[in-house]
C-alpha cells in the first residue's frame, strides 16, 4: 500500500455508519460485528482497507466492494470481535481514521433500524450488542412484543425501550434497566445472596408484583416470570 498522507481522504469518506446490517464472513453473526463504512471514491476505498488492516489488531477482517451501492458510493466492511471493548474499538477505529480523512461527525445506525445516533462510546454501549445473547435478544424481530407481554401482568404503564436500555414506568415511579439478555439460559455468573442484593432483588419483585422472582447475579438481576426471564442491570440504584 501506499502512504497515505494526513487528511489525503477528506471529503471521500462518508460519516455515516451501519453496524451489524451485512452478515460476517469470519463467524457467525452474533459473535462478529460487522461495520459498514462507504466512500465515494473506489481508490479511496481500497486504500482505507489497507489502512484499517494493517493497523489494528482489534480487526478480523476489511474489505471493499468494487461496484457502486444503490447511493452511488462503494461499500467498506470491517470485521470486528463481538466482546465488551466492541464500543471502545469502534471509537479507537473512528478516532484513527480521521488522521487520514480529517475530523467527521459521525452518526451510527444499528442493524435494521433507520434511527441514527451520535457517535460516542456511551451511545454505542447503550445501542450495540456486545454479546452473543445481546446480539439474540437485539436482532429479534418480536422483541418489543415479548417485553411488553413479559411484563403485562405488572402495575407498568408504560415501557420504553431505547436500544438496550429499557424505562419501566408506574404510576408513581419508574426504573431503568440495561438488558443482557433475554429467554436465555445462565452458562456463568455468581448469584449473589447478601443482604444489600437480597434486600435489592426484594424490592424490584415487590415493583414488579406477584408472579415473579428475582435474584441478583453478578452486577445485574435475573426477572424469571413462568418460563420465561430477562436478564438486566439496574442503572438507577
Amino acid at each position: 500500500m501506499k502512504s497515505i498522507l494526513h487528511h489525503e481522504m477528506k471529503d471521500f469518506l462518508s460519516p455515516n455508519i451501519s453496524v451489524d446490517s451485512h452478515q460476517a464472513k469470519l463467524g457467525k453473526d452474533n459473535d462478529v460485528s460487522v461495520l459498514r463504512f462507504e466512500s465515494a471514491n473506489k481508490d479511496v476505498a481500497k486504500d482505507l482497507v489497507s489502512f484499517i488492516e494493517s493497523g489494528f489488531k482489534f480487526v478480523l477482517d476489511a474489505d471493499f466492494t468494487p461496484s457502486k451501492n444503490k447511493n452511488g458510493a462503494f461499500d467498506i466492511f470491517v470485521e470486528v470481535e463481538r466482546n465488551e471493548d466492541l464500543p471502545e474499538n469502534i471509537m479507537k477505529l473512528t478516532r484513527d481514521i480521521e488522521q487520514v480523512t480529517g475530523m467527521l461527525p459521525w452518526k451510527f445506525t444499528f442493524y435494521k433500524n433507520e434511527d441514527s445516533h451520535k457517535l460516542t462510546q456511551e451511545n454505542l454501549s447503550n445501542q450495540i450488542p456486545t454479546t452473543a445473547s445481546e446480539y439474540d435478544f437485539l436482532t429479534s424481530d418480536t422483541v418489543d412484543e415479548d417485553i411488553a407481554k413479559f411484563f403485562e401482568s405488572t402495575g407498568v404503564k408504560n415501557i420504553k425501550r431505547n436500544g438496550k436500555i429499557l424505562t419501566l414506568n408506574k404510576l408513581y415511579s419508574k426504573h431503568i434497566f440495561e438488558m443482557k439478555a433475554m429467554n436465555t439460559s445462565v452458562t456463568g455468573g455468581v448469584f449473589k445472596i447478601d443482604t444489600s442484593s437480597e434486600s435489592q432483588s426484594s424490592y424490584i419483585n415487590s415493583w414488579l408484583g406477584a408472579g415473579f422472582k428475582v435474584v441478583k447475579l453478578d452486577d445485574s438481576f435475573k426477572v424469571s416470570k413462568n418460563d420465561k426471564s430477562i436478564i438486566m442491570k439496574a442503572k438507577d440504584f
